[in-house]
């Protein structure tokens, strides 16, 4: 096991410190090209991009709190002579980072709201499990490690099975996007126990070792993860505006599930045509009295999900 010449612990060194340093450039790199892709878009249809753009950009900021020498601890290690260098700003990152990539499909889906919540908690408690045992210093850690990968089930449950049958219910090409993109996800996730185990857990990887493996993992599942979002914006956009057409408006995880019987479509007439051009959504058509209030085409009135 690599230790840190001057101080014998486990600790991170030069080449660890490298990889920090350009998985930050990526982080922030990635974070002003999806905004910059975000904002060419019209209003409604940035709700991906924001979220993708913000996932990175936080990530950005903890490798580079990370990469600087900071957002770290030592521990004794509970397998081993030797102090382990922890690195607690990572939990930080993933507090808030891995909703965001949840909330990022679980809109993809139109996800039902009670379904999204108890798919985000579990994540959260995983989170918090993980932190929980990286720190401990006893034999007791592998317990927080049991509950975590728990967590885990529940959330990969979530995406497969409820989040899918949601996603399938859309139809159109978000189905097979959604298919792709959970699988990646779900697949890619596991990773991270692994690696917990190695390094936080039995103390068996060097400190350089366990920060390249959770840069990767951080890599595919945050910049590649959301270069595919980008890469799917033109297939996210044809289906929110066919559902829009259809009356169902532009489905969220906020609205009631399109496929749920509590879905029921409300008409609300439009006061000014040039106010609803501001706020991005089609143009619509004068009624039939010659007054303000149309909506697309020939329904003469605006239909959201509620």
């Amino acid at each position: 096991m690599a230790q840190n010449p001057t101080s014998g612990y486990v600790s991170t060194t030069r080449p660890g410190w490298i990889v920090y340093w350009v998985t930050f450039g990526l982080m922030a790199f990635s974070a002003v090209c999806f905004m910059a892709i975000t904002l060419t878009k019209p209003q409604r249809h940035r709700k991906h991009g924001y979220c993708t753009a913000l996932i990175v950009t936080i990530a950005a900021v903890a490798y580079y709190a990370m990469a600087s020498e900071g957002g770290s601890t030592y521990i004794y290690a509970t397998h081993g002579a030797n102090m382990r260098q922890i690195y607690w700003a990572r939990y930080v990152d993933w507090a808030f980072t891995t909703p965001l990539l949840l909330l990022d499909l679980l809109l993809l889906a139109a996800c039902p709201i009670g379904t999204a919540m108890w798919i985000i908690a579990a994540d959260v408690f995983m989170i918090i499990l993980g932190l929980f045992g990286g720190v401990n210093t006893h034999k007791f850690k592998w317990g927080y490690y049991a509950m975590g990968c728990f967590c885990e089930l529940i959330i990969s449950i979530g995406l497969v099975f409820n989040a899918m049958r949601s996603a399938m219910a859309r139809g159109g090409g978000i189905s097979k996007v959604y298919a792709g993109m959970a699988a990646y996800l779900t697949i890619l996730w596991w990773g991270y126990p692994i690696v917990w185990g190695l390094a936080e857990g039995a103390n068996v990887i060097s400190s350089d070792a366990e920060v390249a493996a959770y840069a990767g993992l951080d890599i595919a599942a945050k910049v590649f993860f959301g270069w595919m979002i980008m890469a799917a914006g033109p297939i996210i956009t044809a289906q929110q505006d066919r559902e829009y057409k259809e009356g169902k408006g532009y489905p969220s995880i906020l609205d009631a599930s399109i496929d749920s019987p509590l879905s029921i479509t409300q008409t609300q007439p439009i006061a000014n045509p040039a106010a609803q051009a501001t706020r991005g959504l089609p143009a619509m058509e004068p009624g039939a009295n010659g007054t303000a209030g149309g909506a697309p085409a020939e329904t003469g009135t605006l239909q959201t999900v509620v």
